[in-house]
């Protein structure tokens, strides 16, 4: 079995077949199956002194990564607006029929 070795040493590969010369490739005996990584796409183990290893808890979350905020697409952002304006227009609306009532009494 061969893995492919990041920068970091997480596998993030792994190969049954001959991989020699090609680099970061490493031969291991141990073998490795699905899934290599975690529901974020993080490694879940590393190579340490020729064998796998499972990288610890911390070691996998501290190479989450944040999440990327959505930006609002244009059709929610004019529902949005929308949305202020009928309140802005329901405020104005109340303080007129308020004003009616007082002046007509």
């Amino acid at each position: 079995m061969f893995v492919y070795v990041d920068g970091s040493d997480r596998i993030t590969a792994y190969n049954p077949n001959d991989m020699s010369g090609n680099t970061g490739w490493y031969q291991v005996q141990e073998t490795i199956g699905d899934p290599i990584t975690e529901e974020h796409g993080v490694p879940i183990y590393k190579y340490r002194d020729g064998h796998v290893v499972s990288r610890s808890r911390a070691e996998i979350e501290a190479d989450i990564p944040e999440p990327v905020p959505v930006e609002p697409s244009e059709i929610e952002v004019l529902r949005m607006r929308i949305a202020e304006q009928q309140e802005q227009l329901t405020e104005q609306a109340d303080a007129l029929i308020e004003l009616a009532e007082l002046i007509g009494g």
